[in-house]
C-alpha cells in the first residue's frame, strides 16, 4: 500500500507539473481573442498566476465584472472559494461571448477531493459490510483502511490534473438526470425490489406458521380503508402537487427541477400513478389507497415482531390510522409523506430480518428502502436516528451486533446529510430555500428561538392529547356517511372480539409494559415531529409535522389504556374494557376521516368545475395565447369555496395538461386589483391594469358561484374602453372538439354538472 501511495504521489506531482498552461485563441464577430496564463496550477495560498491578453476588434471587455482595455497583463491570486477568471467580451458587431481561463488552485482542489471522498465514504463502508456480512465481530483496526483512503484521496486529486471538477458542479448536473422520466422509472424498479420480495416472503411465513388471525387482521385493514374511499370514488382530480408534478414529468418547465436535486426519487410513485391511468387521477387515488393499506400492514407486522399480542397490535394499528391530528391525511397532497412512511416501515422490518438472518439481498433491500425513504421526503430523518434503540434495548449485551447494525442503518442517512451539506456549501437551492436548517432567524436570538420551538412542541402535544380528539367529536355532526363509519367501526369491533376470545390469545401486557408503552410513545412523538419544524418554509405547516406523530401517539394511547385497566385482574373484563374504550374513541376519529375525505373531494370537484367551465367554452388556443382567469373574490373567499389551490401554479399546470397541443402558452389566475398567480415558466403577468398589452390574452371571469364566462371585452376594472388591444376571438377556436384528456380528467365535475 505504501508503494501505491508513493506511486500516486509521484503521478500527482507529474500531473501538476505537466498540466499545460491555459491558453485561449479564437475569433468571432470580427474580433480576435488571445488569452494566456503562465501556468495552470496555483499551489500555495498567496501565490499568483500572470495572465496576458491581447484582443482586437472588440467593443468591450470585462474580467470578472471589471472593465478592461483590449490588451494588458494582470496577476491572478485565487482564494479557496474563487473560480477561474471569466472574460466577458463583446465583439464589434455586438456578439457577446464569455471565456473562462482554467486556472486551478491546489488547496481548493484538495477540498473538492475531500468532499467527494466524504460523500463516497458511506458507499465504501457499505461495500465492506456487503462483502463481509460482519455482525458479531469487531471492526478491524489497522493502518490498511487509512492508507486506502489516502490512496483514494490522491487518486481523486490526480484526476483534477486531467479534468478539473467541483463537487457542487457534479451534484448540480445530476438534477437534469433526476428530473427525467427514465430516472423516476428506475425508482419504480428499486421499489419493486424492496416490496415484491417482502410481500412474498411475509406471505410464505404467515402460511407456513398458520397465522390465520394475522391474515384476517390485514384483510380488515384493506376493507377499512376501502370503506373510506367507497363514498367518494377514485376519480376526483388532484389537489395541487399532482397537477404540477405530472406536468413536470411531461416536459413542463418547473421549479420542481430544484426539488429533484435533493429529493431525487420524489416522483417515482407519480410515474407509477401515470402508468396506471395517464388520463385521470384514478392511479393516484389507487396508490394512495394501497399506501394506507401497506402502512397499516407493516406497522401491525412490526408490532407483532416485537412480541406484542394480536389484540394490542390490532387496536394500536387502527388507532394509528385514525388518530385525529393530521388535517391533510386524506388529501393527495400527503402522497410523498405517505410513501416515505411506508418505505420507512419496510426498512425497519428489513432491518429486523437482517438481524435475524444476515444476507446480502436483505442488506441491499434494507438500504434501498432507506434510500427511497430519504429521497422522497426528509421528515423521516429524526425517526431514523432513534430506530437503533429497537435493537439496542432488545439485545443490550450483543455489543458488536448492535454496533454493526447501527452503522449499517446510519450509512444511508449519513450519505444524504453529506450530500445536503455539499449542496448548501455550493450555494445550490433546494426545498425552495437556501439552507437546510434555520433554527435561528435574524429577528430572533437563540433564547427566543428555543422558546419558539418549545411552543411548537407544546402545540403538537396539545393537539395530540386533547385538541385532536375534541375536533373529532365536534365534527361528527358533519359526517354525511355515518352508515359507512358505523360499518367500519363495527367491523373493527368484531375483529377485536375475535382476537380477545381466541383461546390461544396472549394476555394483555402488564402494568410495567403499559408504563413503557405510555412513556415510550410520548417520547417518540418528539422525533416523529420530524425536521420540518426546523425549516423556515415548513415549520408552520403543521399537517406535515403531524404526519408521523400517530406512531408515538397511538402507542401512548394504548399504554394509557393498559394502565387504566390494569387494576382489574380478570383478563376477560380487562379486555372488554379496553375494547369498549377503544371503540368509543375510534368512532369519532373514524368519522373525522370521512369528513376530511369529503372536504378534499369537494375541494377537488370545485376546482374541476372551474376548469371544466373554461375547457367547454374554449377547447383550443393559439400557441402564443395567454389564458387569464380574473375574479373579484378575495383569497379568503377562494379558500372558503375550496378553490384556493388554483392560486398557486397548479392552475397553469392543470391547463397545460388538460389541453394537450391546443394549450395556451401560459395561464394565470388574477384577483382584480391585486397581483396575478405564479406559474412554472417565469412568464407571470404580475399585475393587470389599463396599460397592459392584452393583444395575446384571453380573459375569463370567475364568479362567486364558480361559474366561468369568457369575456368578449375588457372588464371595466381593466380600463375598458380606453384599452383596445384586447381581441380574444383571433386567439381561440370555439369549434374545436373538447380535448379528450379533459373529458377523463374532469369526469367527476362533468357528472356533477346540471344537465341541460
Amino acid at each position: 500500500m505504501r508503494i501505491v501511495l508513493a506511486a500516486l504521489f509521484l503521478l500527482l506531482l507529474a500531473g501538476v507539473a505537466g498540466t499545460p498552461a491555459p491558453y485561449i485563441e479564437t475569433a468571432f464577430g470580427g474580433a480576435s481573442v488571445e488569452i494566456a496564463a503562465d501556468r495552470a496550477w496555483v499551489l500555495l495560498p498567496g501565490d499568483c498566476v500572470t495572465i496576458i491578453w491581447e484582443l482586437e476588434g472588440i467593443h468591450s471587455l470585462y474580467i470578472d465584472g471589471q472593465g478592461k482595455i483590449g490588451w494588458g497583463k494582470m496577476a491572478y491570486c485565487p482564494a479557496t472559494d474563487a473560480s477561474s477568471p471569466v472574460f466577458d467580451i463583446t465583439a464589434g458587431d455586438g456578439q457577446l461571448r464569455a471565456f473562462e481561463l482554467n486556472i486551478r488552485y491546489f488547496p481548493a482542489a484538495v477540498a473538492q477531493s475531500l468532499a467527494l471522498l466524504l460523500l463516497i465514504s458511506p458507499i465504501l463502508i457499505a461495500s465492506f459490510y456487503l462483502a463481509t456480512l460482519r455482525m458479531t465481530d469487531p471492526i478491524p483496526l489497522n493502518a490498511s483502511p487509512v492508507l486506502a483512503l489516502l490512496a483514494l484521496l490522491l487518486f481523486l486529486q490526480l484526476v483534477q490534473t486531467a479534468q478539473a471538477y467541483t463537487i457542487g458542479g457534479l451534484l448540480g448536473g445530476l438534477g437534469n438526470v433526476f428530473a427525467t422520466r427514465a430516472w423516476q422509472s428506475f425508482g419504480l424498479v428499486l421499489a419493486g425490489l424492496v416490496f415484491i420480495p417482502l410481500v412474498i416472503e411475509y406471505c410464505r411465513q404467515g402460511i407456513r406458521k398458520g397465522l390465520r388471525a394475522d391474515f384476517l387482521v390485514i384483510g380488515v385493514f384493506v376493507v377499512f380503508i376501502l370503506l373510506l374511499y367507497l363514498p367518494y370514488g377514485f376519480d376526483s382530480i388532484g389537489q395541487k402537487e399532482e397537477w404540477i408534478s405530472r406536468a413536470f414529468l411531461e416536459g413542463r418547465p418547473s421549479r420542481l427541477s430544484r426539488e429533484v436535486l435533493m429529493r431525487f426519487f420524489v416522483f417515482f410513485a407519480y410515474s407509477l400513478a401515470e402508468i396506471l391511468d395517464s388520463n385521470s387521477f384514478a392511479g393516484f387515488h389507487l396508490l394512495h389507497f394501497l399506501m394506507f393499506c401497506g402502512k397499516l400492514t407493516l406497522f401491525y407486522v412490526l408490532l407483532r415482531r416485537l412480541r406484542v399480542d394480536k389484540l394490542s397490535a390490532f387496536v394500536t394499528t387502527i388507532v394509528f390510522m385514525v388518530y385525529p391530528v393530521n388535517s391533510s391525511l386524506m388529501s393527495l397532497r400527503s402522497f410523498p409523506l405517505s410513501l416515505s412512511t411506508l418505505t420507512l416501515l419496510a426498512a425497519i422490518n428489513l432491518a429486523l430480518d437482517y438481524l435475524r438472518e444476515p444476507g446480502r439481498l436483505r442488506l441491499l433491500r434494507l438500504w434501498l428502502a432507506l434510500i427511497l425513504t430519504l429521497t422522497v421526503h426528509e421528515n423521516a430523518f429524526a425517526i431514523i436516528l432513534v430506530i437503533p434503540l429497537l435493537w439496542l434495548l432488545r439485545g443490550p449485551r450483543k455489543t458488536w451486533q448492535n454496533f454493526n447494525m447501527t452503522v449499517i442503518w446510519y450509512l444511508v442517512p449519513a450519505f444524504k446529510i453529506v450530500y445536503l451539506l455539499i449542496l448548501a456549501s455550493g450555494g445550490l437551492r433546494f426545498y425552495g430555500i437556501q439552507y437546510v436548517v434555520g433554527p435561528v432567524r435574524a429577528d430572533r436570538n437563540i433564547l427566543e428561538s428555543v422558546i419558539y420551538y418549545a411552543d411548537v412542541i407544546a402545540d403538537v402535544y396539545r393537539q395530540t392529547l386533547w385538541d385532536g380528539w375534541h375536533e373529532a367529536i365536534t365534527v361528527m355532526g358533519k359526517n354525511t356517511y355515518l352508515a359507512h363509519t358505523l360499518i367500519a367501526v363495527a367491523l373493527t369491533a368484531i375483529v377485536m372480539l375475535l382476537l380477545a376470545t381466541d383461546k390461544r390469545a396472549s394476555a394483555l401486557p402488564s402494568r410495567r409494559a403499559g408504563m413503557c408503552w405510555l412513556l415510550g410513545g410520548l417520547v417518540f412523538i418528539l422525533p416523529a415531529i420530524g425536521i420540518g419544524m426546523w425549516i423556515d418554509k415548513y415549520h408552520t405547516e403543521f399537517w406535515r409535522l403531524y404526519f408521523n406523530v400517530p406512531f408515538g401517539a397511538s402507542i401512548a394511547f394504548f399504554g394509557l389504556l393498559l394502565l387504566l385497566t390494569e387494576p382489574n385482574r380478570l383478563s376477560r373484563i380487562r379486555k372488554a374494557v379496553v375494547i369498549s374504550v377503544s371503540l368509543l374513541l375510534i368512532l369519532p376519529a373514524t368519522s373525522r376521516l370521512f369528513v376530511q375525505h369529503a372536504y378534499f373531494n369537494d375541494s377537488a370537484n370545485a376546482k374541476a368545475s372551474v376548469l371544466l367551465g373554461i375547457v367547454e367554452q374554449v377547447p383550443h388556443y393559439d400557441s402564443k395565447a395567454r389564458l387569464v382567469l380574473v375574479t373579484n373574490m378575495s383569497h379568503d373567499k377562494l379558500s372558503e369555496l375550496k378553490i384556493d389551490g388554483l392560486w398557486t401554479h397548479m392552475f397553469d399546470s392543470a391547463i397545460y395538461l388538460l389541453y394537450g397541443e391546443g394549450r395556451p402558452m401560459v395561464s394565470s389566475l388574477c384577483i382584480l386589483g391585486e397581483a396575478c398567480s405564479t406559474n412554472d415558466i417565469d412568464a407571470s403577468l404580475g399585475y393587470l391594469d389599463v396599460d397592459t398589452d392584452y393583444s395575446d390574452i384571453v380573459i375569463f371571469r370567475l364568479n362567486d358561484d364558480l361559474s366561468v364566462e369568457l369575456l368578449p371585452e375588457l372588464p371595466p376594472e381593466l380600463g375598458w374602453p380606453n384599452n383596445d388591444t384586447y381581441n380574444p376571438e383571433r386567439l381561440i377556436d370555439r369549434s374545436a372538439p373538447v380535448p379528450p384528456r379533459a373529458l377523463t380528467m374532469l369526469a367527476s365535475a362533468r357528472r356533477a354538472a346540471p344537465k341541460p
